[in-house]
């Protein structure tokens, strides 16, 4: 054999154990991720069709399989499926339009125009995140209820009425405050791609004399198109299983859906019906597969998307002109009649032993303060919730980062399946999941050395299976504008894969994976669904307290006290990473 010949074995040898080497960290780390996401979701979701054709209670050998759950929701009208249909539409309908508008408006005006004061918007906007669904409920009663709250109760008394609605306790009044509480949401998922968007293209359009109207119409909207239909369909779903919001403005007042009917069948039924209650969700499945479907249709041509390349350059963003004033004074305005105001009547409400809807100067006091700070519960169900929230946080980001990188960068034969089950909790009420984790850790516990039940980690555990349609999102809206020629070159430059993924995807994918972070560690701290259903004595966490407090005792005014500490170390946490130089607006640029 010839020296040459040597040389090209040695080379072919060479780089197909740099192959083998590729493909085996690749399915490691991928197969981990697939099985980790295939395990979280599948366990609530076999929970949930075991029980809807299961004649005897969740854990009941004896039980069989049986239809009766279906035809009983479906033929026998155990529940109004008709008006909880249409109920649920219009908050879904109402949350979506709301959110997403004022969501994708934001995003658009602090990134890509010069918008004076975004800073301060944006600092208001993410505030939000660190407000419970039912408290962002009460938050809105004690500002604009007709009977005690702070603006509804000033505006009669100017104009002499006796009271003022404002049509807070309709349908599409729900539907607008749920909408109003999910747009800091909606807000995360579009600002990442608008961030990553490649310039260029609008750049060309101002060249050739487009107006502000026609770029938005032909070149922004189209090119951040997956995550706005991710803005979408998240949003869409979530008001589909919204439980919270509707619990407090609109079930009082005989107005229910989907979610807030499961709740009672499960929790105020005598015996539960938790066949009749999985039979119900079932069909919030399909919806999800349907969407699902369509998602993946429209997204398919993934190269349509990928605009961030190899190539580096500021941002030029839009001037405004003579309209920048006008629009952000408009902009708070807004803020200050959705935001402001409720944050305002809430705290005033923290510094009153009882809310008539009036302040009284007489009767303000920090007691209410001191109990939340030197209260030895509360502290101890604080420092449960910051290792969920940090735990959930961390896994979940790992998670999702993971799941949408298999997704949309490999040719997996399960890429379908796993996009598919990152979207399925969404289809199952947060109760249900809670007992479904409630059923598993029971059986483990049967296991010598194994406990889960009564445990943080069934909680941490939970949470990202609830948060996870909406992480993933996040990660899959973000992944497929990251164009594969980057990673092409690294691999053709002999990097292996996870030097690939360390050295080129990851450094460039940090924007989303700090969004994703924040969004989760946030969100998984006020969450109540899954901490209510899994909780012991020794795991009680904030929201579980404050839920507690607000329908046991009852304490508005502590209620009110403790969120606005939430509000305050939500703005601590945000101004925290502006001293780091990070804003969500333009990461990008750090």
């Amino acid at each position: 054999m010839s020296v040459r010949d040597e040389v090209a074995a040695a080379l072919r040898g060479g780089v197909g154990g740099l192959t083998d080497r590729r493909v085996s960290a690749e399915r490691l780390v991928l197969g981990t991720v697939v099985a980790g996401v295939t395990v979280l979701t599948l366990v609530p979701l076999v929970f949930l069709l075991w029980t809807s054709v299961w004649s005897g209670y969740p854990g009941e050998i004896g039980g069989s399989f049986t239809p009766a759950h279906f035809l009983a929701v479906y033929r026998e009208e155990f529940f109004d499926v008709p008006t909880l249909l249409a109920n649920t539409l219009v908050v879904a309908v109402g949350m979506t339009v709301t959110g997403v508008a004022l969501g994708l408006t934001l995003a658009w005006l602090f990134v890509r125009t010069n918008l004076p004061t975004k800073g301060g918007l944006e600092l208001v906007l993410l505030s939000g995140q660190a407000i419970p669904g039912y408290v962002f409920g009460i938050m809105y009663i004690t500002a604009y209820g007709p009977q005690n709250g702070l603006v509804s109760v000033a505006v009669a008394d100017a104009l002499g009425l006796g009271s003022l609605s404002v049509g807070l306790f309709t349908p599409w009044g729900v539907a607008f405050v749920a909408g109003v509480n999910v747009v800091s949401t909606a807000y995360l998922l579009t600002v990442p791609a608008l961030q990553d968007m490649d310039a260029s293209f609008e750049e060309v359009s101002r060249i050739h004399g487009a107006s502000v109207t026609e770029t938005l119409r032909s070149v922004t909207l189209p090119l951040v198109k997956p995550a706005l239909l991710s803005a979408v369909i998240t949003v869409f779903l979530y008001g589909m299983g919204e439980f919270a919001i509707v619990s407090v403005l609109g079930s009082r007042h005989g107005f229910d859906v989907y979610s807030t009917v499961i709740g009672s069948a499960i929790n105020s039924r005598f015996p539960p019906a938790y066949g009749e209650a999985a039979a119900l969700s079932c069909s919030l499945l399909l919806a999800t597969g349907v969407l699902v479907y369509y998602y993946r249709r429209v997204t398919s041509r993934k190269r349509e998307f990928m605009t961030l390349t190899g190539r580096s350059g500021r941002r030029r963003t839009w001037d405004l002109g003579r309209w920048r004033w006008p629009i952000a004074g408009g902009l708070w305005t807004v803020v200050t009649l959705v935001w402001l105001l409720p944050i305002l009547a809430l705290a005033l409400t923290s510094l009153h032993s009882t809310w008539t809807g009036q302040v009284r100067l007489s009767g303000l006091s920090l007691e209410h303060y001191v109990t939340a700070v030197t209260s030895p519960g509360l502290r101890e169900a604080f420092g449960n919730s910051v290792v969920v929230a940090v735990g959930a946080a961390t896994v979940g980001t790992v998670l999702v980062v993971g799941a949408a990188y298999y997704t949309e960068r490999t040719d997996g034969r399960f890429r379908g399946a796993v996009d598919f089950l990152t979207l399925t909790p969404l289809a199952v009420p947060g109760i249900i999941t809670g007992a479904g984790l409630i059923f598993l850790s029971l059986w483990l516990g049967k296991l010598p050395g194994v406990t889960l039940y009564g445990t943080l980690a069934i909680i941490a555990l939970g949470s990202v299976i609830v948060f996870l349609p909406v992480s993933s999102r996040i990660a899959v809206g973000n992944v497929v504008q990251i164009h594969s020629v980057l990673e092409e070159a690294a691999r053709v430059a002999g990097a292996s894969w996870l030097r690939q993924l360390r050295e080129v995807f990851l450094p460039l994918f940090r924007n989303t994976a700090v969004v994703l972070w924040f969004f989760l560690a946030v969100h998984v701290f006020q969450l109540l669904s899954i901490p209510w259903m899994t909780y012991s004595s020794d795991t009680v966490v904030i929201p579980v307290e404050l839920f507690q407090l607000y329908m046991y005792e009852p304490a508005l005014s502590l209620v009110a006290a403790i969120s606005t500490v939430f509000i305050g170390l939500t703005v601590v946490f945000v101004l925290a990473m502006r001293v780091c130089g990070i804003t969500f607006y333009e990461l990008g640029q750090h």
